[in-house]
């Protein structure tokens, strides 16, 4: 496949020139992307393993079986910040109730803010 083009492997640096962003996180899984995407002016981010369930957005909740969690914490930290700081909208995959939600800073933490459903912000 790559030698017949159709196969191209990206760096573990922002993507360029495909209409998105990829953020690669690697406590979880190596290399896991987690796509941001722009739309209506709104950033949205999916979140894949790294954020499953609004349950696991305070910082010691990770996933169980992630293959480095003392990687997962920082990069989930630097990641949340990041959000409330830029009002991302995070899509939650694995959230049965939640489709996506908002974060925000407290005293304790970054913490949940709102959740949405996709249709009510994406119309």
């Amino acid at each position: 496949m790559k030698e017949s083009g159709q196969l191209n492997f990206i760096a573990d640096q922002p993507v360029e020139d495909v209409g998105f962003d990829v953020v690669f996180v690697d406590g979880h899984t190596e290399k896991q992307m987690l796509p941001k995407l722009n739309y209506k002016g709104k950033t949205i981010v999916f979140m894949a393993d790294l954020l499953p369930t609004v349950g696991h957005i305070p910082l010691p909740y990770v996933m169980g079986y992630d293959t480095r969690p003392l990687l997962t914490l920082k990069e989930k930290a630097s990641f949340l910040n990041e959000a409330a700081d830029n009002n991302y909208y995070l899509f939650l995959e694995h959230d049965a109730h939640n489709e996506i939600c908002t974060v925000k800073h407290t005293e304790k933490g970054v913490r949940l803010d709102e959740t949405f459903k996709f249709t009510d912000i994406f119309n």
